[in-house]
């Protein structure tokens, strides 16, 4: 099956955060009652994407296996529909994601970077692994991104899917490109 074929059926766009979302890196602060803060930065043209594929009908996501509420609020902002965190575990999530969204793995897209994707970048229809990611994860995807984690890469994935969907021309030109 061809990239634009496995793209136009897509449903799914599920990630995972650090690495793909974020550039990896994690900023630990302490708040003025002693608690740990966690910062992470995000791009925002890979926010932009996420939200343009929502509007499109895809259903985004992500399974991490860290937490964070900061991380939840940005899903929320960006609509997700699907928030998995503090799991490594991620094939039962992918697995009940798609069970709810009448998906199977080849209407699934998965981007990942690191081990623990790797089942998920196998499995989907279209794996994807980021620019910077181990490369085990890069023999094993469909599509490796020019972009690094956190730098684009998520809004590169999110133009192949739109493209493909042909709602490119009309998001662009809703802009007046």
């Amino acid at each position: 099956m061809t990239r634009l074929r496995r793209l136009k059926g897509l449903k799914v766009l599920l990630m995972d955060v650090d690495g793909v979302l974020t550039d990896g890196k994690l900023y630990h602060l302490v708040d003025k009652s002693g608690e740990l803060v966690e910062l992470k930065g995000v791009d925002t043209q890979d926010g932009l994407g996420l939200a343009w594929l929502a509007s499109d009908g895809v259903k985004t996501g992500v399974i991490s296996g860290r937490s964070s509420a900061g991380l939840a609020a940005r899903a929320k902002m960006l609509k997700m529909s699907h928030v998995v965190q503090g799991t490594l575990a991620k094939t039962a999530a992918w697995e009940r994601i798609l069970s709810e969204e009448g998906a199977s793995d080849a209407q699934a897209a998965f981007v990942g970077d690191d081990l623990p994707d790797l089942p998920l970048v196998r499995r989907a229809g279209f794996g994807v692994a980021v620019a910077n990611a181990r490369p085990e994860v890069k023999k094993a995807a469909r599509y490796v991104t020019k972009a690094r984690g956190g730098a684009g890469a998520l809004r590169e994935v999110a133009e192949l899917i739109l493209k493909a969907r042909g709602s490119w021309t009309r998001l662009t030109r809703e802009y007046g490109a």
